[in-house]
């Protein structure tokens, strides 16, 4: 994940609106950390500092070396020409594959022989195929995987869709058709639409707010604040708020706010074990990570 969502409008929406009276109480309570508390890792793109990322290898090899300990796999999803649904982070194959042009633009069967394992050199796997989001809900069913799974509509890429409800509308189906488990998915977007029309089609599916620390043209570290994040999320009726770890008001009292709102937080992408470490401190219920060996060393 990166970019941005609708970050002005979250500030002006929630300026007007002000701060419920839970997270006010919270800014004004002393607040400890509980170490007992769950912390749940998400091996964000199925673990990019470890595997091809958006690839079934990289979600087997998660799955087998974390999926006892509970481990999610966060993935991408993107629409192809012929409405299909694949798991690819940036609007292009370009990055990441052997091949060239913008998802969609490309049939489903023209991704077919496109080498997702470009982006990990000396990946031992071999040739990774673009997997189909089919694939990874019909796999992960019948091998019990738990996944996040982000709708990437991100202004000025080429496949946004301003009203968030094109993936959502072949997403929820395509969930439905193969009986994966509501209580092993989470749907994210920096998009506030597309969580909406997924609530609107599956009530029972919780959903992730992104937000990040930049937006485009300013400096770094000044986006959106992780409380508008929190707020908005409690406003809204979304699950998870996950701001960036970056972001410069993320705290213990901020994330006491978030859970007093009802709210957990899961921020991207610390990788580091200082980053992962603070995570845990300042009270998250868990970490996006490229780096999940990095996460269990830490809190094993």
């Amino acid at each position: 994940m990166r970019k941005w969502g609708l970050g002005c409008c979250v500030a002006l929406v929630l300026t007007a609106v002000g701060l419920p009276a839970p997270a006010q109480a919270a800014l004004n309570t002393p607040i400890t950390p509980n170490p007992a508390r769950p912390f749940t890792v998400y091996a964000h793109r199925g673990g990019a500092g470890l595997a091809p990322e958006n690839t079934m290898g990289a979600f087997r090899q998660a799955q087998t070396l974390w999926g006892a300990r509970g481990v999610w796999l966060e993935m991408d999803t993107q629409l192809t020409a012929d409405r299909e649904l694949v798991v690819m982070h940036d609007d292009s194959v370009d990055r990441t594959t052997t091949c060239t042009g913008t998802v969609i633009s490309h049939t489903l069967a023209s991704l077919a022989g496109c080498d997702a394992s470009k982006s990990f050199p000396g990946w031992s796997g071999g040739f990774e195929s673009i997997p189909t989001m089919r694939q990874v809900l019909t796999e992960g069913k019948a091998a019990g995987w738990r996944i996040m799974v982000e709708i990437k509509d991100i202004p000025l890429e080429a496949n946004f869709d301003g009203g968030g409800k094109k993936v959502a509308n072949v997403l929820i189906p395509l969930i439905r058709e193969i009986g994966f488990p509501s209580d092993r998915i989470l749907i994210q977007s920096f998009w506030p639409f597309a969580l909406d029309q997924v609530k609107k089609l599956a009530p029972d599916i919780g959903t992730v707010f992104l937000t990040s620390s930049s937006l485009p043209g300013g400096p770094a570290g000044v986006g959106i604040l992780a409380t508008l994040n929190f707020v908005f999320s409690f406003l809204r009726g979304y699950t998870v708020s996950s701001p960036a770890m970056d972001t410069i008001d993320l705290s213990l009292t901020t994330v006491a706010v978030a859970h007093l709102l009802g709210r957990k937080v899961v921020p991207y992408t610390p990788d580091t074990p200082l980053d992962i470490s603070r995570a845990f401190r300042i009270g998250t219920d868990g970490v996006i990570t490229n780096r999940p060996d990095v996460a269990y060393t830490v809190h094993p």
